[in-house]
């Protein structure tokens, strides 16, 4: 019978996306209700062996499972995303030691590196230490008002 060939698979539960209705059926192939079916035989939705999931209710359980850490290291891409992915990593990855060998070699002669920064960035930094010189100037006025 099929509900004994069901049993012997290492995988309990199949999901299938039923796109006409957009729900997500799961089938536990384990369970007691599919012991007596024949090749022949239609699964009935009503059976408990079968779970009928919202498209809203299957991305909320996908959604919490990332964010509980279960899918942190499921694979849904394909290779091709997976590899250039690594080399992209591999690459930053070689950057980061470089930096750090030059900061190690920096300890012995220790020198600020600063990265470059914009032009945007500098009129701001110049902008804040002016408004800094007027405040203070203006707190030691009202100080020595006082």
């Amino acid at each position: 019978m099929i509900g004994n060939m069901l049993r012997d698979r290492e995988v309990q539960y199949v999901a299938v996306k039923d796109d006409l209705t957009n729900t997500w059926r799961i089938l536990d192939t384990w369970h007691e209700d599919l012991k007596s079916l024949q090749p022949e035989d239609e699964i009935d939705d009503e059976t408990e062996a079968v779970k009928i999931l919202t498209e809203g209710e299957f991305i909320s359980i996908v959604k919490e499972a990332a964010r509980t850490g279960i899918l942190a290291n499921a694979n849904f891409g394909n290779e091709e995303e997976y590899n250039a992915m690594v080399t992209e990593k591999d690459a930053e990855i070689q950057d980061l030691r470089v930096k750090l060998e030059a900061a190690e070699l920096n300890t012995k002669n220790p020198e600020i590196i600063r990265e470059p920064r914009s032009e945007e960035y500098e009129l701001k930094e110049k902008a804040m230490n002016s408004i800094l010189k007027l405040v203070s100037m203006a707190d030691m006025t009202n100080l020595g008002r006082e």
